[in-house]
């Protein structure tokens, strides 16, 4: 299965951002396969406290991101009960961070190599979740109007709370799956066809710097080739400068986006019939 996994075109080389999207995508094909699996998380202290901006961060091997860094507030990925012998492992499939063969998954959250990460397996249904500053409404006694999906500590309170939604409304219409993987397949075309040939080259220097800003910096990459926006790094000097290539890998944008619109369409399609 895991050979399968590697064989689907999923854009694993680009550490960026979208390991959401990866892994949600991952639990659909298994779903078509009859395979039940859940979800793996794993929150830096940033994300679940006010206190510390701590984060999960490795060195960029790729040397494509502007500060030479792959920094996450989480990292997810799915798991499976796998029996080996007489046993049932909780075992991880992450081929980003672990390309040759699913995993332990304490050797998972060993690899993010993170102090005081907290970790949670959920149900592959949740998607994503929201962060608030809000303090936690599970502690506030007339909170009636629904219940959180998550009950989390008391030590919570006026702290980031987690709350999980499931891939449906909004960010179905809106393909946030499908958006995220033609992100990921775009920025590794990038960065393979023009940053990659010319990376150690000195003739080069300021053109590498600006493609590490648009590529590395998934934000920026998003703003443009998702979003067709501006911010105050892609504004409109850099976008002119640049309009060339800009509007090469928009159209690549757009053919990857309609490619895994249709893949995720054949998977829900398989995945009904089970039913």
């Amino acid at each position: 299965m895991f050979a399968e996994i590697m064989q689907l075109g999923i854009p694993f080389g680009y550490q960026q951002a979208n390991c959401h999207n990866i892994s949600h995508y991952i639990c659909m094909f298994l779903k078509s396969k009859g395979y039940h699996s859940a979800k793996i998380w794993a929150f830096a202290p940033v994300v679940y406290s006010t206190s510390s901006s701590k984060l999960i961060s490795f060195i960029d091997k790729k040397n494509i991101s502007p500060n030479g860094k792959i920094d996450w507030g989480y990292h997810v990925a799915p798991i499976l009960q796998v029996r080996i012998g007489n046993k049932v492992r909780k075992m991880v499939i992450d081929p980003g961070l672990f390309p040759k063969n699913i995993v332990r998954y304490r050797t998972w959250l060993a690899k993010l190599r993170t102090r005081k990460l907290i970790y949670l397996i959920m149900d592959s249904d949740w998607y994503l979740y929201n962060s608030s500053m809000i303090p936690n409404s599970q502690l506030t006694p007339d909170y009636n109007e629904f219940k959180p999906n998550l009950k989390l500590p008391d030590w919570f309170s006026d702290k980031l709370i987690t709350d999980f939604f499931k891939y449906e409304e909004e960010s179905q219409e809106q393909h946030w799956i499908e958006k995220g993987l033609a992100v990921n397949e775009t920025a590794m075309a990038f960065y393979n066809a023009e940053i990659k040939p010319i990376l150690h080259c000195k003739l080069h220097l300021d053109l590498v710097a600006d493609y590490k800003i648009l590529v590395g910096n998934v934000f920026n990459f998003e703003t443009i080739f998702r979003d067709n926006n501006w911010n105050y790094e892609m504004d409109d000097a850099f976008q002119f400068k640049h309009q060339i290539i800009i509007a090469k890998y928009r159209e690549i944008y757009n053919s990857n986006l309609k490619k895994w619109q249709d893949s995720l369409a054949s998977l829900n399609e398989i995945i009904s019939k089970k039913k």
